[in-house]
């Protein structure tokens, strides 16, 4: 296909992946069966009257990555998409041409071209489509983009939160959209090297590595922070004790002891190779810790006093504010939204 053709269908004047046709139907019940089938299951409708469809989903895929080009064909009126949790899925959904209004948990907004928003695993979401929308949307599992953030870091953080704000199309969220629109260029011309055995790892890293650098989330501060050489034994020991005692109540002093070096010396190496201090370090510990237990309490019984209490918080509401800022909900929001699954 003419580099020009290429270009126009990342326009909305046609849709991506034109030689990679996955389903076509004007049927509703059967378009809403295979979407289900390709994403998760969901509520699908018509609003504004019965716009007839013109449905066409074009998609390819590497190994756990695939990417999607959407087009409703409705001519007036609108699409309506209601998704429960996904639990293991996100979705990078970019506009092509026209509008959606998009709820996702207690956020609302529109997303137009120029623009790319996460649709996050425990999230509920609600989408209207508008006449002529047409959408591109990249599939990631949770299990790899948590297994990047982990590697980065050095040690699991808790569950990856993606900001639910649409993110306009600059900076690194070019180069994410850029890079996934030269894989789908490259595959829809039947021969890629993206997908070779040897090559498609390392290109799915890429790109759970460049969203996690181009939209914000509740692990940006961690992830932002510039890669160093390997931290010293005294500040890997200090970081397996918090670790390890997260919830008991963990002094400074207590810390300098385990680690084996001056308070000064401590206090210098967490700040070069973690970007932090330690008593920060033991905070952000516990508020992992607290997400953890807020996300079972449903079910456990437990209140939002006794989850901050047994994880080593002992003033409320600078753990309710500390918590907003870390996972960007309040902890009884947590607690309430996992109770509801």
């Amino acid at each position: 296909m003419l580099a020009g053709q290429m270009q126009s269908h990342w326009e909305g004047s046609g849709l991506p992946l034109a030689n990679r046709p996955r389903f076509i139907s004007r049927d509703l019940g059967a378009v809403h069966n295979h979407m289900s089938e390709m994403f998760c299951p969901h509520d699908l409708r018509l609003e504004g009257g019965v716009p007839p469809l013109d449905f066409r989903h074009h998609h390819a895929s590497l190994q756990s990555v695939s990417f999607n080009a959407t087009d409703y064909g409705n001519p007036f009126g609108r699409i309506a998409v209601r998704i429960p949790p996904m639990e293991s899925l996100y979705l990078v959904q970019f506009s092509l041409s026209g509008v959606a209004r998009i709820t996702q948990d207690d956020t609302s907004f529109d997303l137009k071209p120029g623009h790319m928003c996460v649709l996050n695993p425990a999230s509920r979401v609600e989408q209207l489509f508008g006449e002529g929308y047409k959408h591109f949307t990249v599939k990631l599992t949770k299990s790899g983009m948590e297994a990047v953030l982990a590697q980065e870091l050095g040690f699991r953080p808790g569950e990856l939160r993606f900001s639910p704000a649409p993110i306009r199309l600059e900076g690194a969220a070019v180069a994410f959209a850029q890079l996934a629109r030269t894989i789908c260029d490259d595959l829809d011309n039947g021969a890629s090297a993206f997908s070779h055995s040897r090559a498609v790892g390392a290109v799915e890293q890429a790109l759970r590595r460049l969203l996690l650098a181009a939209v914000p989330h509740n692990h940006a501060e961690l992830f932002n922070t510039p890669v160093s050489a390997p931290a010293p034994y005294y500040v890997r020991r200090v970081e397996e004790f918090i670790h390890q005692h997260a919830a008991d109540p963990i002094t400074l002093d207590e810390m300098i002891v385990v680690s084996g070096v001056s308070a000064r010396s401590l206090h210098t190496g967490f700040r070069r190779f973690r970007g932090t201090t330690p008593m920060t370090f033991l905070k952000n510990s516990r508020l992992v810790l607290a997400h953890r237990q807020l996300r079972d309490g449903a079910d456990s019984g437990l209140t939002v006093t006794e989850v901050a209490l047994a994880c080593g918080f002992t003033h409320l509401s600078k753990f309710a504010r500390d918590y907003f800022e870390r996972f960007g909900e309040r902890p009884s929001a947590t607690l309430k939204r996992m109770g509801s699954h």
